[in-house]
C-alpha cells in the first residue's frame, strides 16, 4: 500500500506544500518521493518517525529504497480514550518523535496548530490522504 495520495502539510516552513489536491500522477509521485526523502533526512536524528493509526503505514520496500531505517517507524494503535489530534499533540510534547505522519481527517485550523506546535519542539507533522481510495 501506497503511503500517500496527497501531501498536504509539512511543519517545516519551506516545505508547506500548500493545500492542493494532486491528481496526476507524476506529481503525485513527486510528492511522494519528497515525503520519503523527507524522512529519510529526518531519520538522520535517531528519534521516531511516528504513523497515526488513522494514516496509512508505508510498505518496507519504500522504507528501504529511500533508506528509512524501519526500526524507527512506528505505526501508533489507536486510542480508546483520544482522537487523531490529541494523539498527535501528545506525541509532540512528549519530544521523542522528529516526525509524525497523519491522516487529512482534522480540520484545517486543527491542522495549523498541530504544525505550529510541532515546529516548537522540532517535529514535522505530514498529513496525507489514502492513496487507495484514489486509485482502487
Amino acid at each position: 500500500m501506497r503511503l500517500l495520495n496527497d501531501l498536504m502539510y509539512s511543519s517545516g516552513s519551506h516545505h508547506y506544500a500548500g493545500r492542493h489536491t494532486f491528481r496526476n500522477a507524476t506529481r503525485h509521485d513527486a510528492m511522494e518521493s519528497y515525503l520519503y526523502d523527507r524522512l529519510a533526512q529526518l531519520s538522520q536524528l535517531q528519534q521516531w518517525i511516528l504513523i497515526t493509526s488513522e494514516s496509512y503505514r508505508p510498505d518496507l520496500r519504500s522504507l528501504d529504497s529511500h533508506k528509512i531505517p524501519s526500526h524507527q517507524v512506528v505505526q501508533l494503535r489507536p486510542s480508546k480514550t483520544m482522537d487523531e489530534y490529541h494523539v498527535i499533540r501528545k506525541a509532540i510534547l512528549s519530544g521523542n518523535a522528529c516526525a509524525i505522519v497523519a491522516s487529512q481527517q482534522l480540520t484545517e485550523q486543527a491542522q495549523k496548530q498541530l504544525i505550529q506546535l510541532g515546529q516548537q519542539y522540532h517535529c514535522e507533522v505530514f498529513f496525507v490522504t489514502d492513496s487507495s481510495r484514489h486509485y482502487h
